[in-house]
């Protein structure tokens, strides 16, 4: 089975930032898990952790993504979604650079809502999963455009 990629961001954003989450066909002649339902199905019913034990980079660094966002929405009221706290908890201990620390008062709420496309007060998973594939574009930027990242090792 040969393994393909999608053009754009898929079913996790817009490649024109924080934008609404649209579908994106596949490349020719490539299969891929379009939508979280085939997605599930790919990863079969084995346990988790034995799934990830034996993931690849890229599939663990989902499972990742995954799980962090539930080890801090789980904290108070709805558990699929981050508050406020939750979002400036989970800035602070994984994303340091995007931490209080980093930031005041009037840019964490300038943040939040840019993050909350539905304006609920809380960050849904696909919001947080836009902020992560903005961020990813913004590390992408920064490592193509510094030429000492450019030479390849032989």
């Amino acid at each position: 089975m040969r393994r393909g990629r999608n053009r754009g961001l898929g079913a996790a954003g817009s490649a024109r930032g924080l934008g609404a989450a649209r579908a994106v066909p596949p490349l020719p002649g490539y299969k891929c898990a379009p939508c979280p339902a085939a997605a599930s199905r790919a990863l079969g019913s084995r346990s988790a952790l034995s799934r990830l034990a034996m993931a690849c980079p890229l599939e663990q660094a989902m499972a990742i993504m995954v799980t962090t966002f539930h080890k801090y929405s789980a904290k108070e009221g709805d558990k699929f979604k981050l508050s406020k706290a939750e979002l400036k908890e989970l800035l602070n201990k994984e994303l340091p650079v995007f931490g209080s620390k980093q930031m005041d008062e009037a840019e964490f709420k300038r943040l939040m809502n840019d993050l909350d496309h539905n304006k609920d007060s809380e960050v849904d998973f696909k919001e947080y999963v836009c902020f992560l594939a903005c961020i990813t574009m913004g590390f992408n930027e920064f490592f193509k455009d510094d030429p000492s990242k450019h030479q390849r090792r032989k």
